[in-house]
């Protein structure tokens, strides 16, 4: 990472900071009481902190769409707020304080990110609502490859090679899946890039030599016998013909797993019974035949946590995170 980057990645926060402190002022104190039977009306905002065409961005749009499908009197639209790797939209999403009409569609990089930057937000400062999916990773490499199993990077980087990996972030699920092969004895260097996309053309084109990707993002290029699949980080095999055929990680020996999770968190401050309104509401959008299409197509591990029983997961999972992840200041 250059030196510029933390300075860069202030100077946006600072602005996201800026407007959440203006808009928070101008609504502070002039909320009014929420009515038992609240509902939301007319337009409800779901940000999401990265730009358009991703999974993050999928999720929302996937969540948004089956929410406006039960015809319930409001209408959900997508925002993208991207920049600072997530750090820029959760950092405006704090002046929504107190606002049952909007939503945050987020990932584990809302764990993850605050560990690694001085970032003025953590995920306790929303609302957790509904963990809708979680999702994991599959490790690739080109077809002419020497390694054929992760067991075979890890043991080829034990003997002295020198393993070459892309990364589509340093706080994200690849970040975890680099974590988890070192951990197994891999000794991987890293070479970082703005998305996945970019991660498996780096691979096509002999850039890296794996290059940990979503089973959804790298099933075409194995069906096109592009890449080869070396393991899943999933805890079981993918229930799919193809990727079904791939060994997870733990069957090679290796004690490794990523899971990162997906959900939807409503803004600080919001009331109980708005809470409550969009777990409903949520709960039900997941029964449609448009999140279980969802599910399926992008190869996701069905989840259903809600409520308290979600912020408690968030919890465990940044102490998790916290083994994983040391803030900037205190890296060697």
């Amino acid at each position: 990472m250059s030196t510029s980057t933390p300075r860069r990645l202030g100077r946006l926060l600072a602005a996201a900071a800026a407007v959440a402190l203006l808009s928070g002022c101008a609504l502070y104190g002039a909320r009014p009481p929420v009515p038992d039977d609240w509902g939301p009306r007319g337009s409800v905002s779901a940000m999401v902190a990265f730009a358009p065409g991703g999974g993050s961005d999928r999720s929302a749009r996937v969540i948004s769409q089956a929410l406006n499908e039960l015809d319930a009197g409001f209408d959900v639209n997508v925002e993208n707020k991207e920049g600072g790797s997530g750090a820029v939209g959760w950092a405006t999403f704090l002046s929504e304080e107190g606002n049952g009409n909007a939503l945050l569609v987020a990932e584990t990089a809302l764990n993850t990110l605050p560990l690694v930057y001085d970032v003025p937000f953590t995920y306790r400062d929303f609302t957790p609502l509904v963990m809708f999916a979680q999702d994991s990773r599959i490790v690739v490499a080109p077809r002419d490859s020497p390694y054929r199993t992760c067991a075979d990077v890890v043991a080829a980087a034990g003997s002295g090679t020198r393993i070459v990996s892309g990364s589509s972030g340093r706080t994200g699920a690849d970040a975890l899946v680099v974590h988890e092969l070192s951990t197994a004895g891999a000794s991987i260097d890293v070479v970082p890039y703005g998305s996945t996309g970019e991660v498996l053309t780096a691979l096509l084109g002999g850039q890296i030599a794996i290059a940990p990707a979503s089973a959804a993002s790298a099933k075409p290029y194995l069906e096109n016998g592009d890449f080869v699949a070396l393991c899943t980080m999933s805890p079981q095999r993918y229930d799919d013909p193809l990727l079904g055929t791939v060994p997870t990680a733990k069957e090679q020996g290796l004690d490794a797993e990523v899971t990162m999770w997906r959900g939807v968190l409503g803004a600080g401050g919001i009331a109980p019974v708005q809470r409550d309104y969009w777990i409903e509401r949520i709960h039900e959008a997941m029964r449609s035949e448009t999140y279980r299409s969802y599910l399926a197509e992008d190869l996701l591990i069905p989840a259903d946590v809600s409520g308290d029983e979600f912020a408690a997961f968030l919890d465990g999972y940044d102490r998790e995170m916290q083994q994983i992840f040391p803030r900037e200041g205190d890296q060697q």
